[in-house]
């Protein structure tokens, strides 16, 4: 059997997430999501083809790093020390290092590094403001976010649709996310059974 290369990446996003499954559950459907809902937003904005490939693949895999987050930290039920956050945010990095090697992943690799960035610069690893974030870096920020906020996690409880929104866009006002794409989110058909129980 031939397989295409866009099969063989695929299949190397899919395998790297199961990898990734076995330390945390939530990780596919939260990943998973994101990606959908980040690829019909860039859609709408008019993104060419390879960046909507790559979109996807960074989409999937912007957490794939977490696997080298100690379960205290990446599981802890209550809210992180100083220390322990300084270590969470070492996960975009060590995605970058999982997947560097593989050359059908490199257009995927900014959106892993940069995910956690936000437009004031006030974001990490690197502290990227304004138009040094890509558009496809913007789009996935915002929806990780959201996605985050709508999802049970170890130490509060989802948020409502409409919740969500309301933080995204005072979010805004502190000048983390791009206005139109948090807006062009709450337009979105998202459907509630999208965040049942895992």
């Amino acid at each position: 059997m031939v397989i295409s290369t866009h099969d063989s990446v695929e299949l190397i996003a899919q395998a790297l997430l199961t990898a990734a499954e076995a330390k945390d559950f939530r990780i596919r459907p939260h990943s998973e999501r994101v990606a959908r809902y980040a690829v019909e937003i860039a859609e709408k904005l008019g993104v060419d083809e390879a960046t909507l490939h790559n979109l996807r693949l960074g989409a999937l895999l912007h957490d794939i790093g977490n696997i080298g987050i100690p379960d205290s930290i990446l599981l802890k039920p209550t809210g992180l020390a100083d220390w322990e956050f300084e270590e969470m945010k070492m996960h975009p990095l060590l995605g970058v290092q999982i997947c560097k090697s593989l050359s059908s992943l490199v257009g995927a690799l900014p959106l892993i590094r940069s995910h956690h960035e936000k437009l004031n610069g006030s974001g990490y690893p690197d502290r990227l403001q304004g138009d040094a974030i890509p558009l496809s870096v913007r789009i996935l920020s915002v929806i990780d976010v959201y996605d985050t906020l709508r999802s049970d996690r170890a130490y509060r409880s989802a948020f409502a649709h409409d919740d969500a929104m309301g933080i995204l866009r005072k979010e805004i006002e502190k000048g983390w996310w791009q206005a139109d794409i948090v807006e062009m989110l709450g337009e979105l058909s998202i459907s509630e059974s999208d965040f049942g129980p895992l």
